[in-house]
């Protein structure tokens, strides 16, 4: 039985971008935990797969605190582009934002265990 720790409490928002021509059970998930001084990072990254990958079903998934309207426009323009899907998930990160963290692994780093719990009962 799967226990729910993060999904109802800490993902505000989801903005589905999907523009994919490929059916769910057919694509690959990629998913990234950031904070927004790696969103433009993060489109660059999205980029770089799916040019290297044309032949590839592939799914992205942006968990972030931070996603403003040219980030949406910019997103989305991605999605449509490569004929992908890009769903960006808004984090209430305050809880977050009281674990340890340094300069250089903000409390983004945590994104990856809401990432895990998201994902675990919806993929192999």
């Amino acid at each position: 039985m799967s226990r729910k720790y993060f999904e109802e409490e800490v993902i505000q928002q989801t903005l589905d971008y999907n523009y994919a021509q490929h059916s769910d059970a057919d694509k690959f998930n990629i998913a990234y935990g950031i904070d927004k001084n790696f969103l433009f990072g993060c489109g660059v990254s999205i980029a770089s797969v799916l040019l290297a990958n044309p032949e590839k079903a592939l799914a992205f998934h942006v968990f972030t605190d931070f996603f403003d309207s040219e980030d949406q426009q910019r997103f989305e323009a991605l999605a449509k582009q490569y004929a992908t899907q890009i769903v960006v998930y808004l984090i209430d990160c305050e809880r977050l934002k009281s674990l340890p963290s340094t300069k250089n692994w903000t409390y983004a780093t945590y994104f990856r265990f809401i990432i895990a719990d998201y994902f675990s009962d919806k993929t192999d």
